[in-house]
């Protein structure tokens, strides 16, 4: 009996002694790796450094890491894009949303561009005080064109600023110029400027399928007439044949008619992944046949929805028909998304619509995305973050369109949980001849993948744009390349 307690005791002292040599084995192989792990990150430390010390040194430096790609992440979203003395996009930036405007035809069908230019006559002038007053005038205009949506800034030469306005017409164009030309004469950077001729403005309302060089070219002739009329002149160029102009009536009537007699066709266009090799989903479209017998694209009559405070009864008709139709195709896992206007998810009748409709079944969360404009979305970012976070602990998606417009740093990504942003039509063309173009993707797609937020191309139209954004990594994209808008949902796996 004896022997058998000796034996037993002998065992468990060497099983803790056992125990006690691998522990302290592990530690020192811990504290070697760790100790690697510094020397690579160039922290030597001293041997009577503890292990929980250099633990603590090693998270500090991963910390700070990371940091640092954050930043460097964000300078590759803006490298190439930025004229970095005035803050606001270079000529390549502007270029290539001119190009957009010009030949999307999703986006209004004319607009304005304004090319703005500061005169220096003065021979003492230093480079440092034409800069300032530049970025004192790209201010002025930023806060004159503030309360308009889609305006592009850029600075595209020296001493001259180029504002895109799509969908601005004549007579707004006309005040807007002799506004700007107004304010900036006398803006208080110019005091003790011995010379009055101080800002000159040519402006052109362009129509789409022109071409870049041809608005350029007639906006700079306009801007060389501005300046023959003699100081602080805007001048402007119109087309001969402007569009047929309807009034606020009209259009009130015509869309209450058109909800009463579901005159809205809605067209569905695929997103397809690459790396699935399949649909991820299908983005609902809108277009507004008319009483005359026109079909109209969304960014025609969705402004006018707006200014007649129709935008809640037209995404609640979408909504619906969206949600039948995904609920009688019962597709297996497919959903669609749709674009909600900021207007509506700032409405309280509205959002009270969703919660009834989601709670008697009539909405399943599970198939549809919510689309948000980026723009709008910042503008209104305290308003929205709430809502937004609350539908999507609903079930909804959320998606971020338009992206690539805004180029400053955007709260949202940390803040809101987004499951994609879709990159503008404008940053996607020709993308396999823009090395500045590729290089904001690949940054956007770095800091993106880190929070698993999935980044979509649209206007894809050619096979060379879609293998070059396989290899930036984006997670999908859609367009003409892939399917025209369709009436009826794809099935999965057509694509492959």
């Amino acid at each position: 009996m004896l022997n058998l307690i000796s034996a037993v005791l002998w065992y468990f002292v060497y099983e803790q002694s056992a125990r006690q040599h691998h522990q302290q084995q592990m530690i020192a192989e811990l504290t070697s790796r760790v100790d690697d792990l510094l020397q690579d990150a160039y922290l030597p430390v001293s041997r009577d450094t503890s292990l929980a010390d250099r633990l603590t040194l090693l998270r500090q430096s991963l910390q700070h890491q990371v940091r640092r790609e954050q930043e460097i992440r964000q300078l590759v979203r803006v490298q190439g894009l930025v004229d970095h003395e005035l803050a606001i996009g270079n000529r390549i930036y502007f270029e290539s949303k001119l190009q957009h405007y010009l030949l999307d035809p999703a986006e209004p069908q004319s607009g304005a561009l304004f090319l703005i230019q500061l005169s220096h006559p003065e021979l003492s002038i230093g480079p440092n005080d034409a800069v300032q007053r530049l970025a004192g005038s790209a201010d002025l205009v930023q806060q004159l064109v503030n309360h308009l949506p889609l305006t592009v800034l850029a600075r595209v030469a020296d001493a001259d600023l180029a504002l895109l306005i799509p969908g601005m017409e004549q007579k707004d164009a006309e005040q807007l110029g002799d506004r700007l030309a107004m304010v900036l004469s006398r803006a208080s950077f110019f005091a003790g400027y011995e010379d009055f001729d101080l800002v000159h403005l040519g402006y052109v309302i362009y129509q789409q399928g022109q071409t870049a060089y041809q608005v350029m070219s007639e906006a700079d002739m306009a801007l060389k007439t501005a300046q023959l009329q003699g100081p602080n002149a805007a001048f402007g160029f119109y087309p001969e044949h402007k569009p047929k102009i309807k009034g606020s009536v009209w259009w009130r009537t015509e869309l209450a008619n058109a909800l009463k007699e579901q005159r809205f066709l809605l067209s569905f266009q695929p997103v397809f992944s690459w790396q699935q090799h399949d649909i991820i989903q299908h983005e609902v479209l809108v277009r507004l046949q008319t009483s005359d017998g026109e079909k109209l694209a969304a960014a025609v009559f969705l402004p006018m929805a707006v200014n007649c405070g129709l935008t809640a009864q037209l995404d609640q008709y979408v909504l619906t028909k969206a949600a039948r139709l995904c609920q009688l195709e019962q597709k297996n896992g497919l959903r669609c998304s749709v674009n909600l206007t900021v207007e509506s998810l700032l409405n309280q009748e509205f959002m009270q619509w969703l919660q009834q409709n989601l709670q008697n079944g009539q909405l399943q969360a599970a198939q549809l995305a919510l689309e948000v404009d980026e723009y709008h979305l910042i503008k209104q970012y305290k308003k929205l973050k709430p809502k937004l976070i609350k539908l999507q602990q609903q079930g909804f998606s959320l998606i971020i369109d338009h992206v690539g417009l805004n180029i400053s740093p955007c709260q949202y990504l940390t803040e809101l949980p987004v499951d994609a942003v879709k990159l503008h039509a404008s940053v996607v063309r020709h993308i396999e001849n823009q090395l500045e173009q590729q290089l904001f993707i690949r940054g956007l797609v770095a800091s993106h993948q880190s929070k698993g937020v999935k980044v979509i191309a649209t206007g894809v139209e050619s096979q060379a744009e879609w293998l070059c954004l396989q290899k930036l990594g984006v997670s999908g994209a859609q367009g003409y390349f892939f399917s025209q808008p369709l009436a009826e949902l794809m099935p999965q796996a057509q694509l492959s």
